[in-house]
């Protein structure tokens, strides 16, 4: 089975509507249904809850009940959880002294993508336009690349 790190992006889009939410959901789907095999971070979880607690436009009284959306959205996902090492560290600095655009998160998920020998699949435009993280070895797709390649 084809394996993927999936960056907090493609969970996002599936919630809040963009130009990406039906590739997203397509592939979302098909890890949920065991055509592909997903992988996520505990730091993704936690990006996902950050943006919530964090938004001005979501009213206090709805943020609860977008933090049981997200709950639900990641359970529901038959994504496998992966979390990296002390050791694994030596890999991110490396990652994250190779393109100064990209956030720290985002090169932590590549970290992951890396260490695991699977494409990092996200929707975040620095990421997909990182030469830097390409040449050091870590592929990155967009949820409609895999889902029509695949």
């Amino acid at each position: 089975m084809i394996s993927f790190f999936i960056d907090t992006s493609v969970f996002i889009s599936t919630l809040k509507p963009d130009h990406a939410t039906q590739e997203c959901k397509r592939f979302m789907n098909r890890v949920k249904n065991g055509l592909f095999n997903g992988y996520i971070s505990p730091y993704v979880a936690g990006e996902m809850m950050d943006s919530i607690l964090n938004s001005d436009e979501i009213r206090r009284e709805k943020k609860l009940e977008y933090m049981f959306d997200i709950l639900d959205i990641i359970m529901s996902s038959n994504a496998e959880w992966f979390i990296p090492q002390k050791n694994d560290f030596c890999l991110f600095s490396q990652l994250r002294g190779v393109d100064n655009r990209v956030e720290d998160g985002d090169i932590l998920h590549a970290t992951c993508a890396k260490i695991l020998c699977v494409p990092l699949v996200t929707i975040d435009g620095k990421l997909l336009r990182s030469r830097g993280l390409r040449d050091q070895g870590v592929e990155i797709l967009h949820p409609m690349d895999v889902v029509n390649r695949m």
